[in-house]
């Protein structure tokens, strides 16, 4: 799976190469200010590899991106808060960036819908795993930005992508015709409190994965069987 790295806007505008040469040079160092300013939230984040957010602190934030006080406020009015919200859409966007680029490299329309599916566990399980980040994205992150209740960007990215596949597995037989958005609501809860786990125990990512193909092969089974 690809690394973490900039390109989205923050607040979760996800911001495309094309859509950013449509940009005035000024917008475009704009842009780059702020993909900094998030690069180095998350560089403050997996290298405490806390559970404590408040040691990521807007003077570490600075002291890694070597910018003054007033350019991030400037960036982030909202101050701490608003750039770890930015840093949070950021690593969402990403993985489902690397979760869509694996199934395109592997074959994409050409692939098994449960191998298209499991790409985007890989890329959950292979975030979650990663110090520091994994814990922020799982855990502490949606503590603090409230998202106990509602889907965040990653899990509707998730819900979504799981309901097409699953429709296309009800087209071609392999799913009952009333079972496809109840199963994706269960895959993603499955999936999401694997990403909770990994960021625990990042040692139970390769057995969750297997598991989790476990699960899609024998979905893709059992109806063929009856």
């Amino acid at each position: 799976m690809k690394p973490l790295t900039a390109g989205h806007k923050g607040g979760g505008g996800h911001m495309s190469v094309e859509s950013t040469k449509r940009l005035s040079l000024r917008e475009r160092r704009q842009v780059s200010t702020r993909n900094d300013l998030i690069q180095s939230a998350l560089a403050v984040i997996a290298e405490t590899g806390t559970s404590d957010l408040s040691a990521v602190t807007i003077g570490r934030i600075l002291s890694d991106s070597g910018m003054a006080r007033a350019t991030l406020y400037a960036h982030f009015p909202g101050g701490r808060e608003e750039l770890l919200a930015a840093a949070y859409q950021h690593v969402a966007h990403q993985f489902l960036d690397n979760a869509r680029s694996a199934i395109e490299s592997r074959g994409g329309e050409k692939l098994n819908w449960t191998q298209r599916v499991e790409a985007f566990a890989e890329s959950l399980l292979a975030v979650s795993a990663d110090r520091g980040i994994g814990y922020f994205y799982n855990i502490s992150g949606p503590q603090l930005l409230g998202f106990s209740k509602d889907r965040g960007v990653g899990s509707t990215g998730v819900f979504t992508a799981f309901s097409a596949e699953l429709h296309i597995a009800t087209r071609a037989g392999k799913i009952p015709s009333d079972s496809s958005e109840p199963l994706a609501v269960l895959l993603a809860g499955s999936m999401r409190d694997a990403g909770i786990q990994v960021a625990l125990n990042p040692d139970s990512a390769a057995e969750l994965q297997r598991a989790f193909r476990f699960l899609l092969r024998c979905l893709d089974e059992t109806h063929d069987a009856n």
